[in-house]
């Protein structure tokens, strides 16, 4: 019997293809940042905002990225 990878081709193509549209990861530059606000921005203005909506935890963790972004940059 074939056991399952937990991380299958498909979760890794599936999980690229997010990241080439949404910074999911640690910001590197200004560039990924203002492209993460951005997104936000539009999340929370489809709902994301409402702990209750399915696009909450994308903001939550777009958000961390983002916070993580401006503390190490001296944001205020």
């Amino acid at each position: 019997m074939e056991t399952l990878s937990p991380v299958s081709n498909d979760i890794i193509k599936s999980y690229t293809t997010l990241c080439e549209s949404i910074p999911l990861y640690p910001l590197h530059n200004e560039q990924d940042y203002d492209k993460a606000v951005a997104i936000l921005n539009s999340l929370l203005d489809a709902g994301g905002a409402d702990e209750n909506h399915p696009l909450a935890r994308l903001v939550e963790t777009l958000g961390v990225f983002i916070s993580d972004y401006e503390s190490q940059h001296d944001f205020l």
